[in-house]
């Protein structure tokens, strides 16, 4: 029975990499469009949307375009080490300059440096979870965060670092304001989900509300950002648990409308967002981009049709853990999504990871949100395809569903690559929900 189980396991592993966690991008050779970005920089194709994650932030400030394709012509392709060398040259060039200009009083400048460098190291670390105790994981996280950190003390008061109280510990984030003469305005609080981290959602999301008239309070929750790689504290699926202190805390900030409080979760935030609208009803409208009705099913059951069966057998999972293992140390896309789940998750094993995302569903919770949900999805999704639909379809309350297309170019898993579309139309539909009177 076991040997027919890992038989069909090796028989599933590309539908493994497409739906477990990796976002490729290469579409099958009769979808093929102009806007495809198949062999467009790299052969590997998670290295194309990751460098599409990267440059896709010219637009609010986190990367220019000849920078970006200037270290990816370095970049040996499928080389992880590579990837990770020629970013980390790019982050520390641009680091070192963001010091010159500052020391020479430039800080305009030294502001514009210091939050590509942050961005570039970020990527820069992206891969690096392949080997869990590689010391750079931490290290380069806390050059982007520093940097970030650097920028914010250059934006005269309108990028604020904040700690919010979190059982008994703090949670980190940052308060980003239109103005600084303390009003009152509709709040967009947002958090990201499987791997990104509190300052990318600066470039993602924060840049494009401020300039309509928000604030915005980005957070980092368990699993994510300095809370997994610093605190050690791994994802938990009830996230209402870390939803509901970081509204306490808006809400006791004279420039948040208490009564115009939205929240957005990004990519697997498309769970936790709506899981934690469902419980706390201060939340005005809700933003899951993409939608996630239940993680669990499409990240395991889709991959291997008989994997409760070997997670339910000690033996399965211990022959299964080591199968898988021997494939990460050949496949980088799958080396990095299993590391990094392992991870996040706080898993010892692969077995142990897939076990861990059970909970993550929303099927017993979503008719309990009562506010206005926009749930996103992308024609191209090749992360969490299929579910947005079903989260749609679940939802009792107000409710919208936004489709990007890849014809205008935002057809990738959350729009990578495109943040001024993607921004243009979710912001259109909050203005609408949040508007007064």
């Amino acid at each position: 029975m076991l040997k027919h189980s890992l038989f069909g396991f090796r028989l599933c592993q590309v539908v493994f990499l497409s739906l477990l966690i990796a976002p490729l991008v290469a579409a099958g050779a009769d979808e093929m469009n102009s806007t495809d970005i198949s062999g467009s920089i790299f052969q590997n194709q998670e290295f194309n949307f990751q460098f599409l994650r990267t440059i896709g932030y010219t637009a609010s400030g986190g990367a220019d375009i000849n920078e970006c394709l200037d270290t990816a012509f370095r970049i040996k392709d499928g080389d992880a080490e590579s990837w990770y060398g020629q970013w980390n040259r790019t982050a520390a060039r641009l680091e070192s300059t963001a010091e010159e200009f500052l020391a020479s009083g430039h800080k305009i400048s030294a502001k514009e440096a210091f939050l590509r460098a942050s961005n570039y190291y970020r990527n820069a670390g992206f891969y690096l979870d392949i080997n869990p105790d590689d010391p750079r994981i931490v290290s380069t996280w806390e050059k982007s965060h520093d940097c970030f950190i650097k920028a914010a003390n250059l934006s005269s008061g309108l990028i604020r670092p904040v700690r919010i109280p979190f059982q008994n510990t703090t949670l980190p984030g940052y308060l980003c304001l239109v103005d600084g003469n303390g009003t009152s305005r509709p709040t967009l609080i947002v958090h990201t989900g499987f791997d990104g981290t509190g300052e990318e959602l600066y470039f993602g999301v924060a840049k494009f509300a401020i300039d309509r008239g928000y604030n915005v309070l980005i957070f980092e929750g368990p699993g994510q950002g300095e809370m997994i790689r610093v605190q050690g504290m791994p994802f938990r699926p009830d996230w209402e648990a870390a939803v509901t202190p970081v509204i306490d805390f808006a809400q006791n900030l004279s420039e948040v409308d208490p009564d115009r409080i939205a929240l957005m979760g990004i990519s697997f935030g498309g769970y936790l967002a709506p899981r934690a609208a469902a419980f706390d009803h201060r939340i005005a409208a809700c933003i899951a981009n993409g939608g996630v009705y239940d993680f669990n099913a499409s990240v395991m059951q889709k991959a291997l049709p008989n994997m409760e069966e070997i997670l339910s057998d000690e033996n399965a999972s211990r022959e299964f853990d080591q199968e898988m293992s021997e494939y990460m140390k050949q496949s980088i896309e799958t080396g990095w999504a299993v590391e990094h789940g392992m991870i996040v998750f706080g898993a010892q094993t692969p077995s142990e990871y897939f076990r861990m995302i059970a909970p993550y569903t929303l099927k017993d919770v979503a008719g309990l949100i009562r506010c206005p949900t926009l749930v996103v999805d992308s024609d191209n999704d090749t992360l969490l395809a299929g579910q947005a639909r079903p989260l749609y379809d679940a939802l009792t309350g107000p409710k919208e569903y936004l489709l990007f297309t890849t014809e205008e170019g935002a057809g990738l898993h959350c729009q990578m690559g495109a943040p001024t579309i993607s921004n243009e139309r979710i912001f259109n539909w909050l203005d609408g929900v949040l508007q007064e009177g």
